[in-house]
């Protein structure tokens, strides 16, 4: 198989699972393995959903364990033509303020960012 043939097997599976569109939205991913629940993921989770129900193209969503337990709960941010970033020990209070500055804002909140020294090398 040829590279071009790859790249249209690729994007044919992506349309039929709806995953091109997901990749042209903002995407909030919150970190929900048992360490991000036991630090309170959950209601993390929670507030990021209502703060952004009024908004139809936000996608929230969760995964398991991303391997940064001692930064739990953690929250990755993924804003279309922009690289993600990754928000550790969240809370509700925090996960407001990310939405309105970062989210809708488009400025990701300094002072709340993993410090890069943190992730896996």
């Amino acid at each position: 198989m040829t590279l071009q043939e790859l790249e249209h097997l690729k994007q044919r599976i992506l349309s039929e699972r709806g995953l091109n569109e997901a990749r042209k939205s903002p995407r909030v991913t919150v970190g929900m393995g048992t360490c991000g629940l036991k630090a309170g993921a959950a209601p993390v989770l929670e507030q990021l959903r209502e703060e952004l129900k009024d908004s139809s193209k936000v996608v929230v969503t969760y995964t398991g364990c991303i391997g940064l337990c001692t930064f739990e709960p953690i929250v990755e941010v993924a804003l279309p033509g922009r690289l993600p970033v990754i928000y550790g020990r969240m809370t509700p209070e925090k996960a407001k303020k990310v939405v309105q500055e970062h989210i809708l804002g488009g400025e990701p909140v300094s002072d709340l960012l993993l410090p890069v020294r943190a992730l896996p090398q």
